[in-house]
């Protein structure tokens, strides 16, 4: 049974329950996972879509109505914290495409989810949550900042990202995470104050990496000198080693 069957048969499940549902049916032997949340009534599709092998390379995808009319595409790369807390890649998954075709005619579709550049059906919806909203999303330069998916905007959006420190720390040890830590988030090597202390609080278990990097983020010399973060699916982010 392929992905696209799979998903069409499921039960209304959450993010976290499609995903095990999904890997129950196929044996767990897909790479590629995906999901259409809603059509929103201004015009634009919402949903996820993750690479298992690479959860921070972003997935161009693309929405497909019926027989094969592509009315929408994009990359799924943007925060949503609920996709933290389902374990869907590590939060930066997201997408919010913008759609040119009718809502009114598309409420009433089937839809089809693709890897754009392979074709792989990820999704399959007969027919798709339609949500009316009265505001539009705003074009403001706040609101372009703010769905930067190329910055974080607070260290909380890395919490996702634990797997990746700790295959980072294994790959390359404790000190180069320290090192690399501080440069990230401070722009400065570390001093051999931090090194040692921080060194020694991850390996005894008492300081996870992700709560290192927290601390930084909410130390004084970070709030004095703020600074962009590369969000995990740049090239500025430095704790990608698979």
């Amino acid at each position: 049974m392929g992905y696209g069957a799979a998903r069409s048969a499921a039960p209304a499940l959450g993010a976290r329950e499609i995903v095990n549902y999904l890997a129950a049916v196929l044996g767990g032997s897909f790479m590629l996972r995906g999901f259409l949340d809603v059509l929103v009534s201004p015009g634009y599709f919402e949903g996820w879509a993750y690479d298992v092998d690479a959860p921070t390379e972003p997935v161009l995808v693309s929405v497909v109505e019926g027989e094969g009319t592509e009315v929408a595409f994009g990359f799924a790369h943007l925060y949503r914290r609920d996709l933290v807390a389902a374990k869907i890649g590590v939060g930066w998954s997201f997408f919010r495409l913008r759609t040119e075709a009718s809502v009114m005619i598309l409420r009433n579709s089937s839809f089809r989810l693709l890897e754009r550049d392979s074709g792989e059906v990820l999704f399959h919806a007969d027919k798709l949550k339609y949500l009316e909203v009265s505001d539009l999303p705003s074009d403001s330069v706040e609101e372009i900042i703010r769905h930067d998916p190329t910055i974080i905007r607070s260290v909380d959006q890395l919490a996702g990202c634990e797997d990746l420190f700790n295959g980072f720390i294994k790959l390359h040890g404790v000190d180069m995470f320290v090192r690399t830590a501080y440069v990230y988030v401070l722009g400065r090597p570390a001093d051999s104050d931090g090194l040692a202390l921080y060194g020694k609080l991850i390996r005894r278990g008492m300081v996870t990496p992700f709560a290192m990097l927290e601390t930084l983020a909410s130390s004084t010399e970070f709030r004095s000198r703020p600074r962009s973060l590369g969000a995990p699916n740049t090239a500025g982010f430095p704790f990608v080693w698979n």
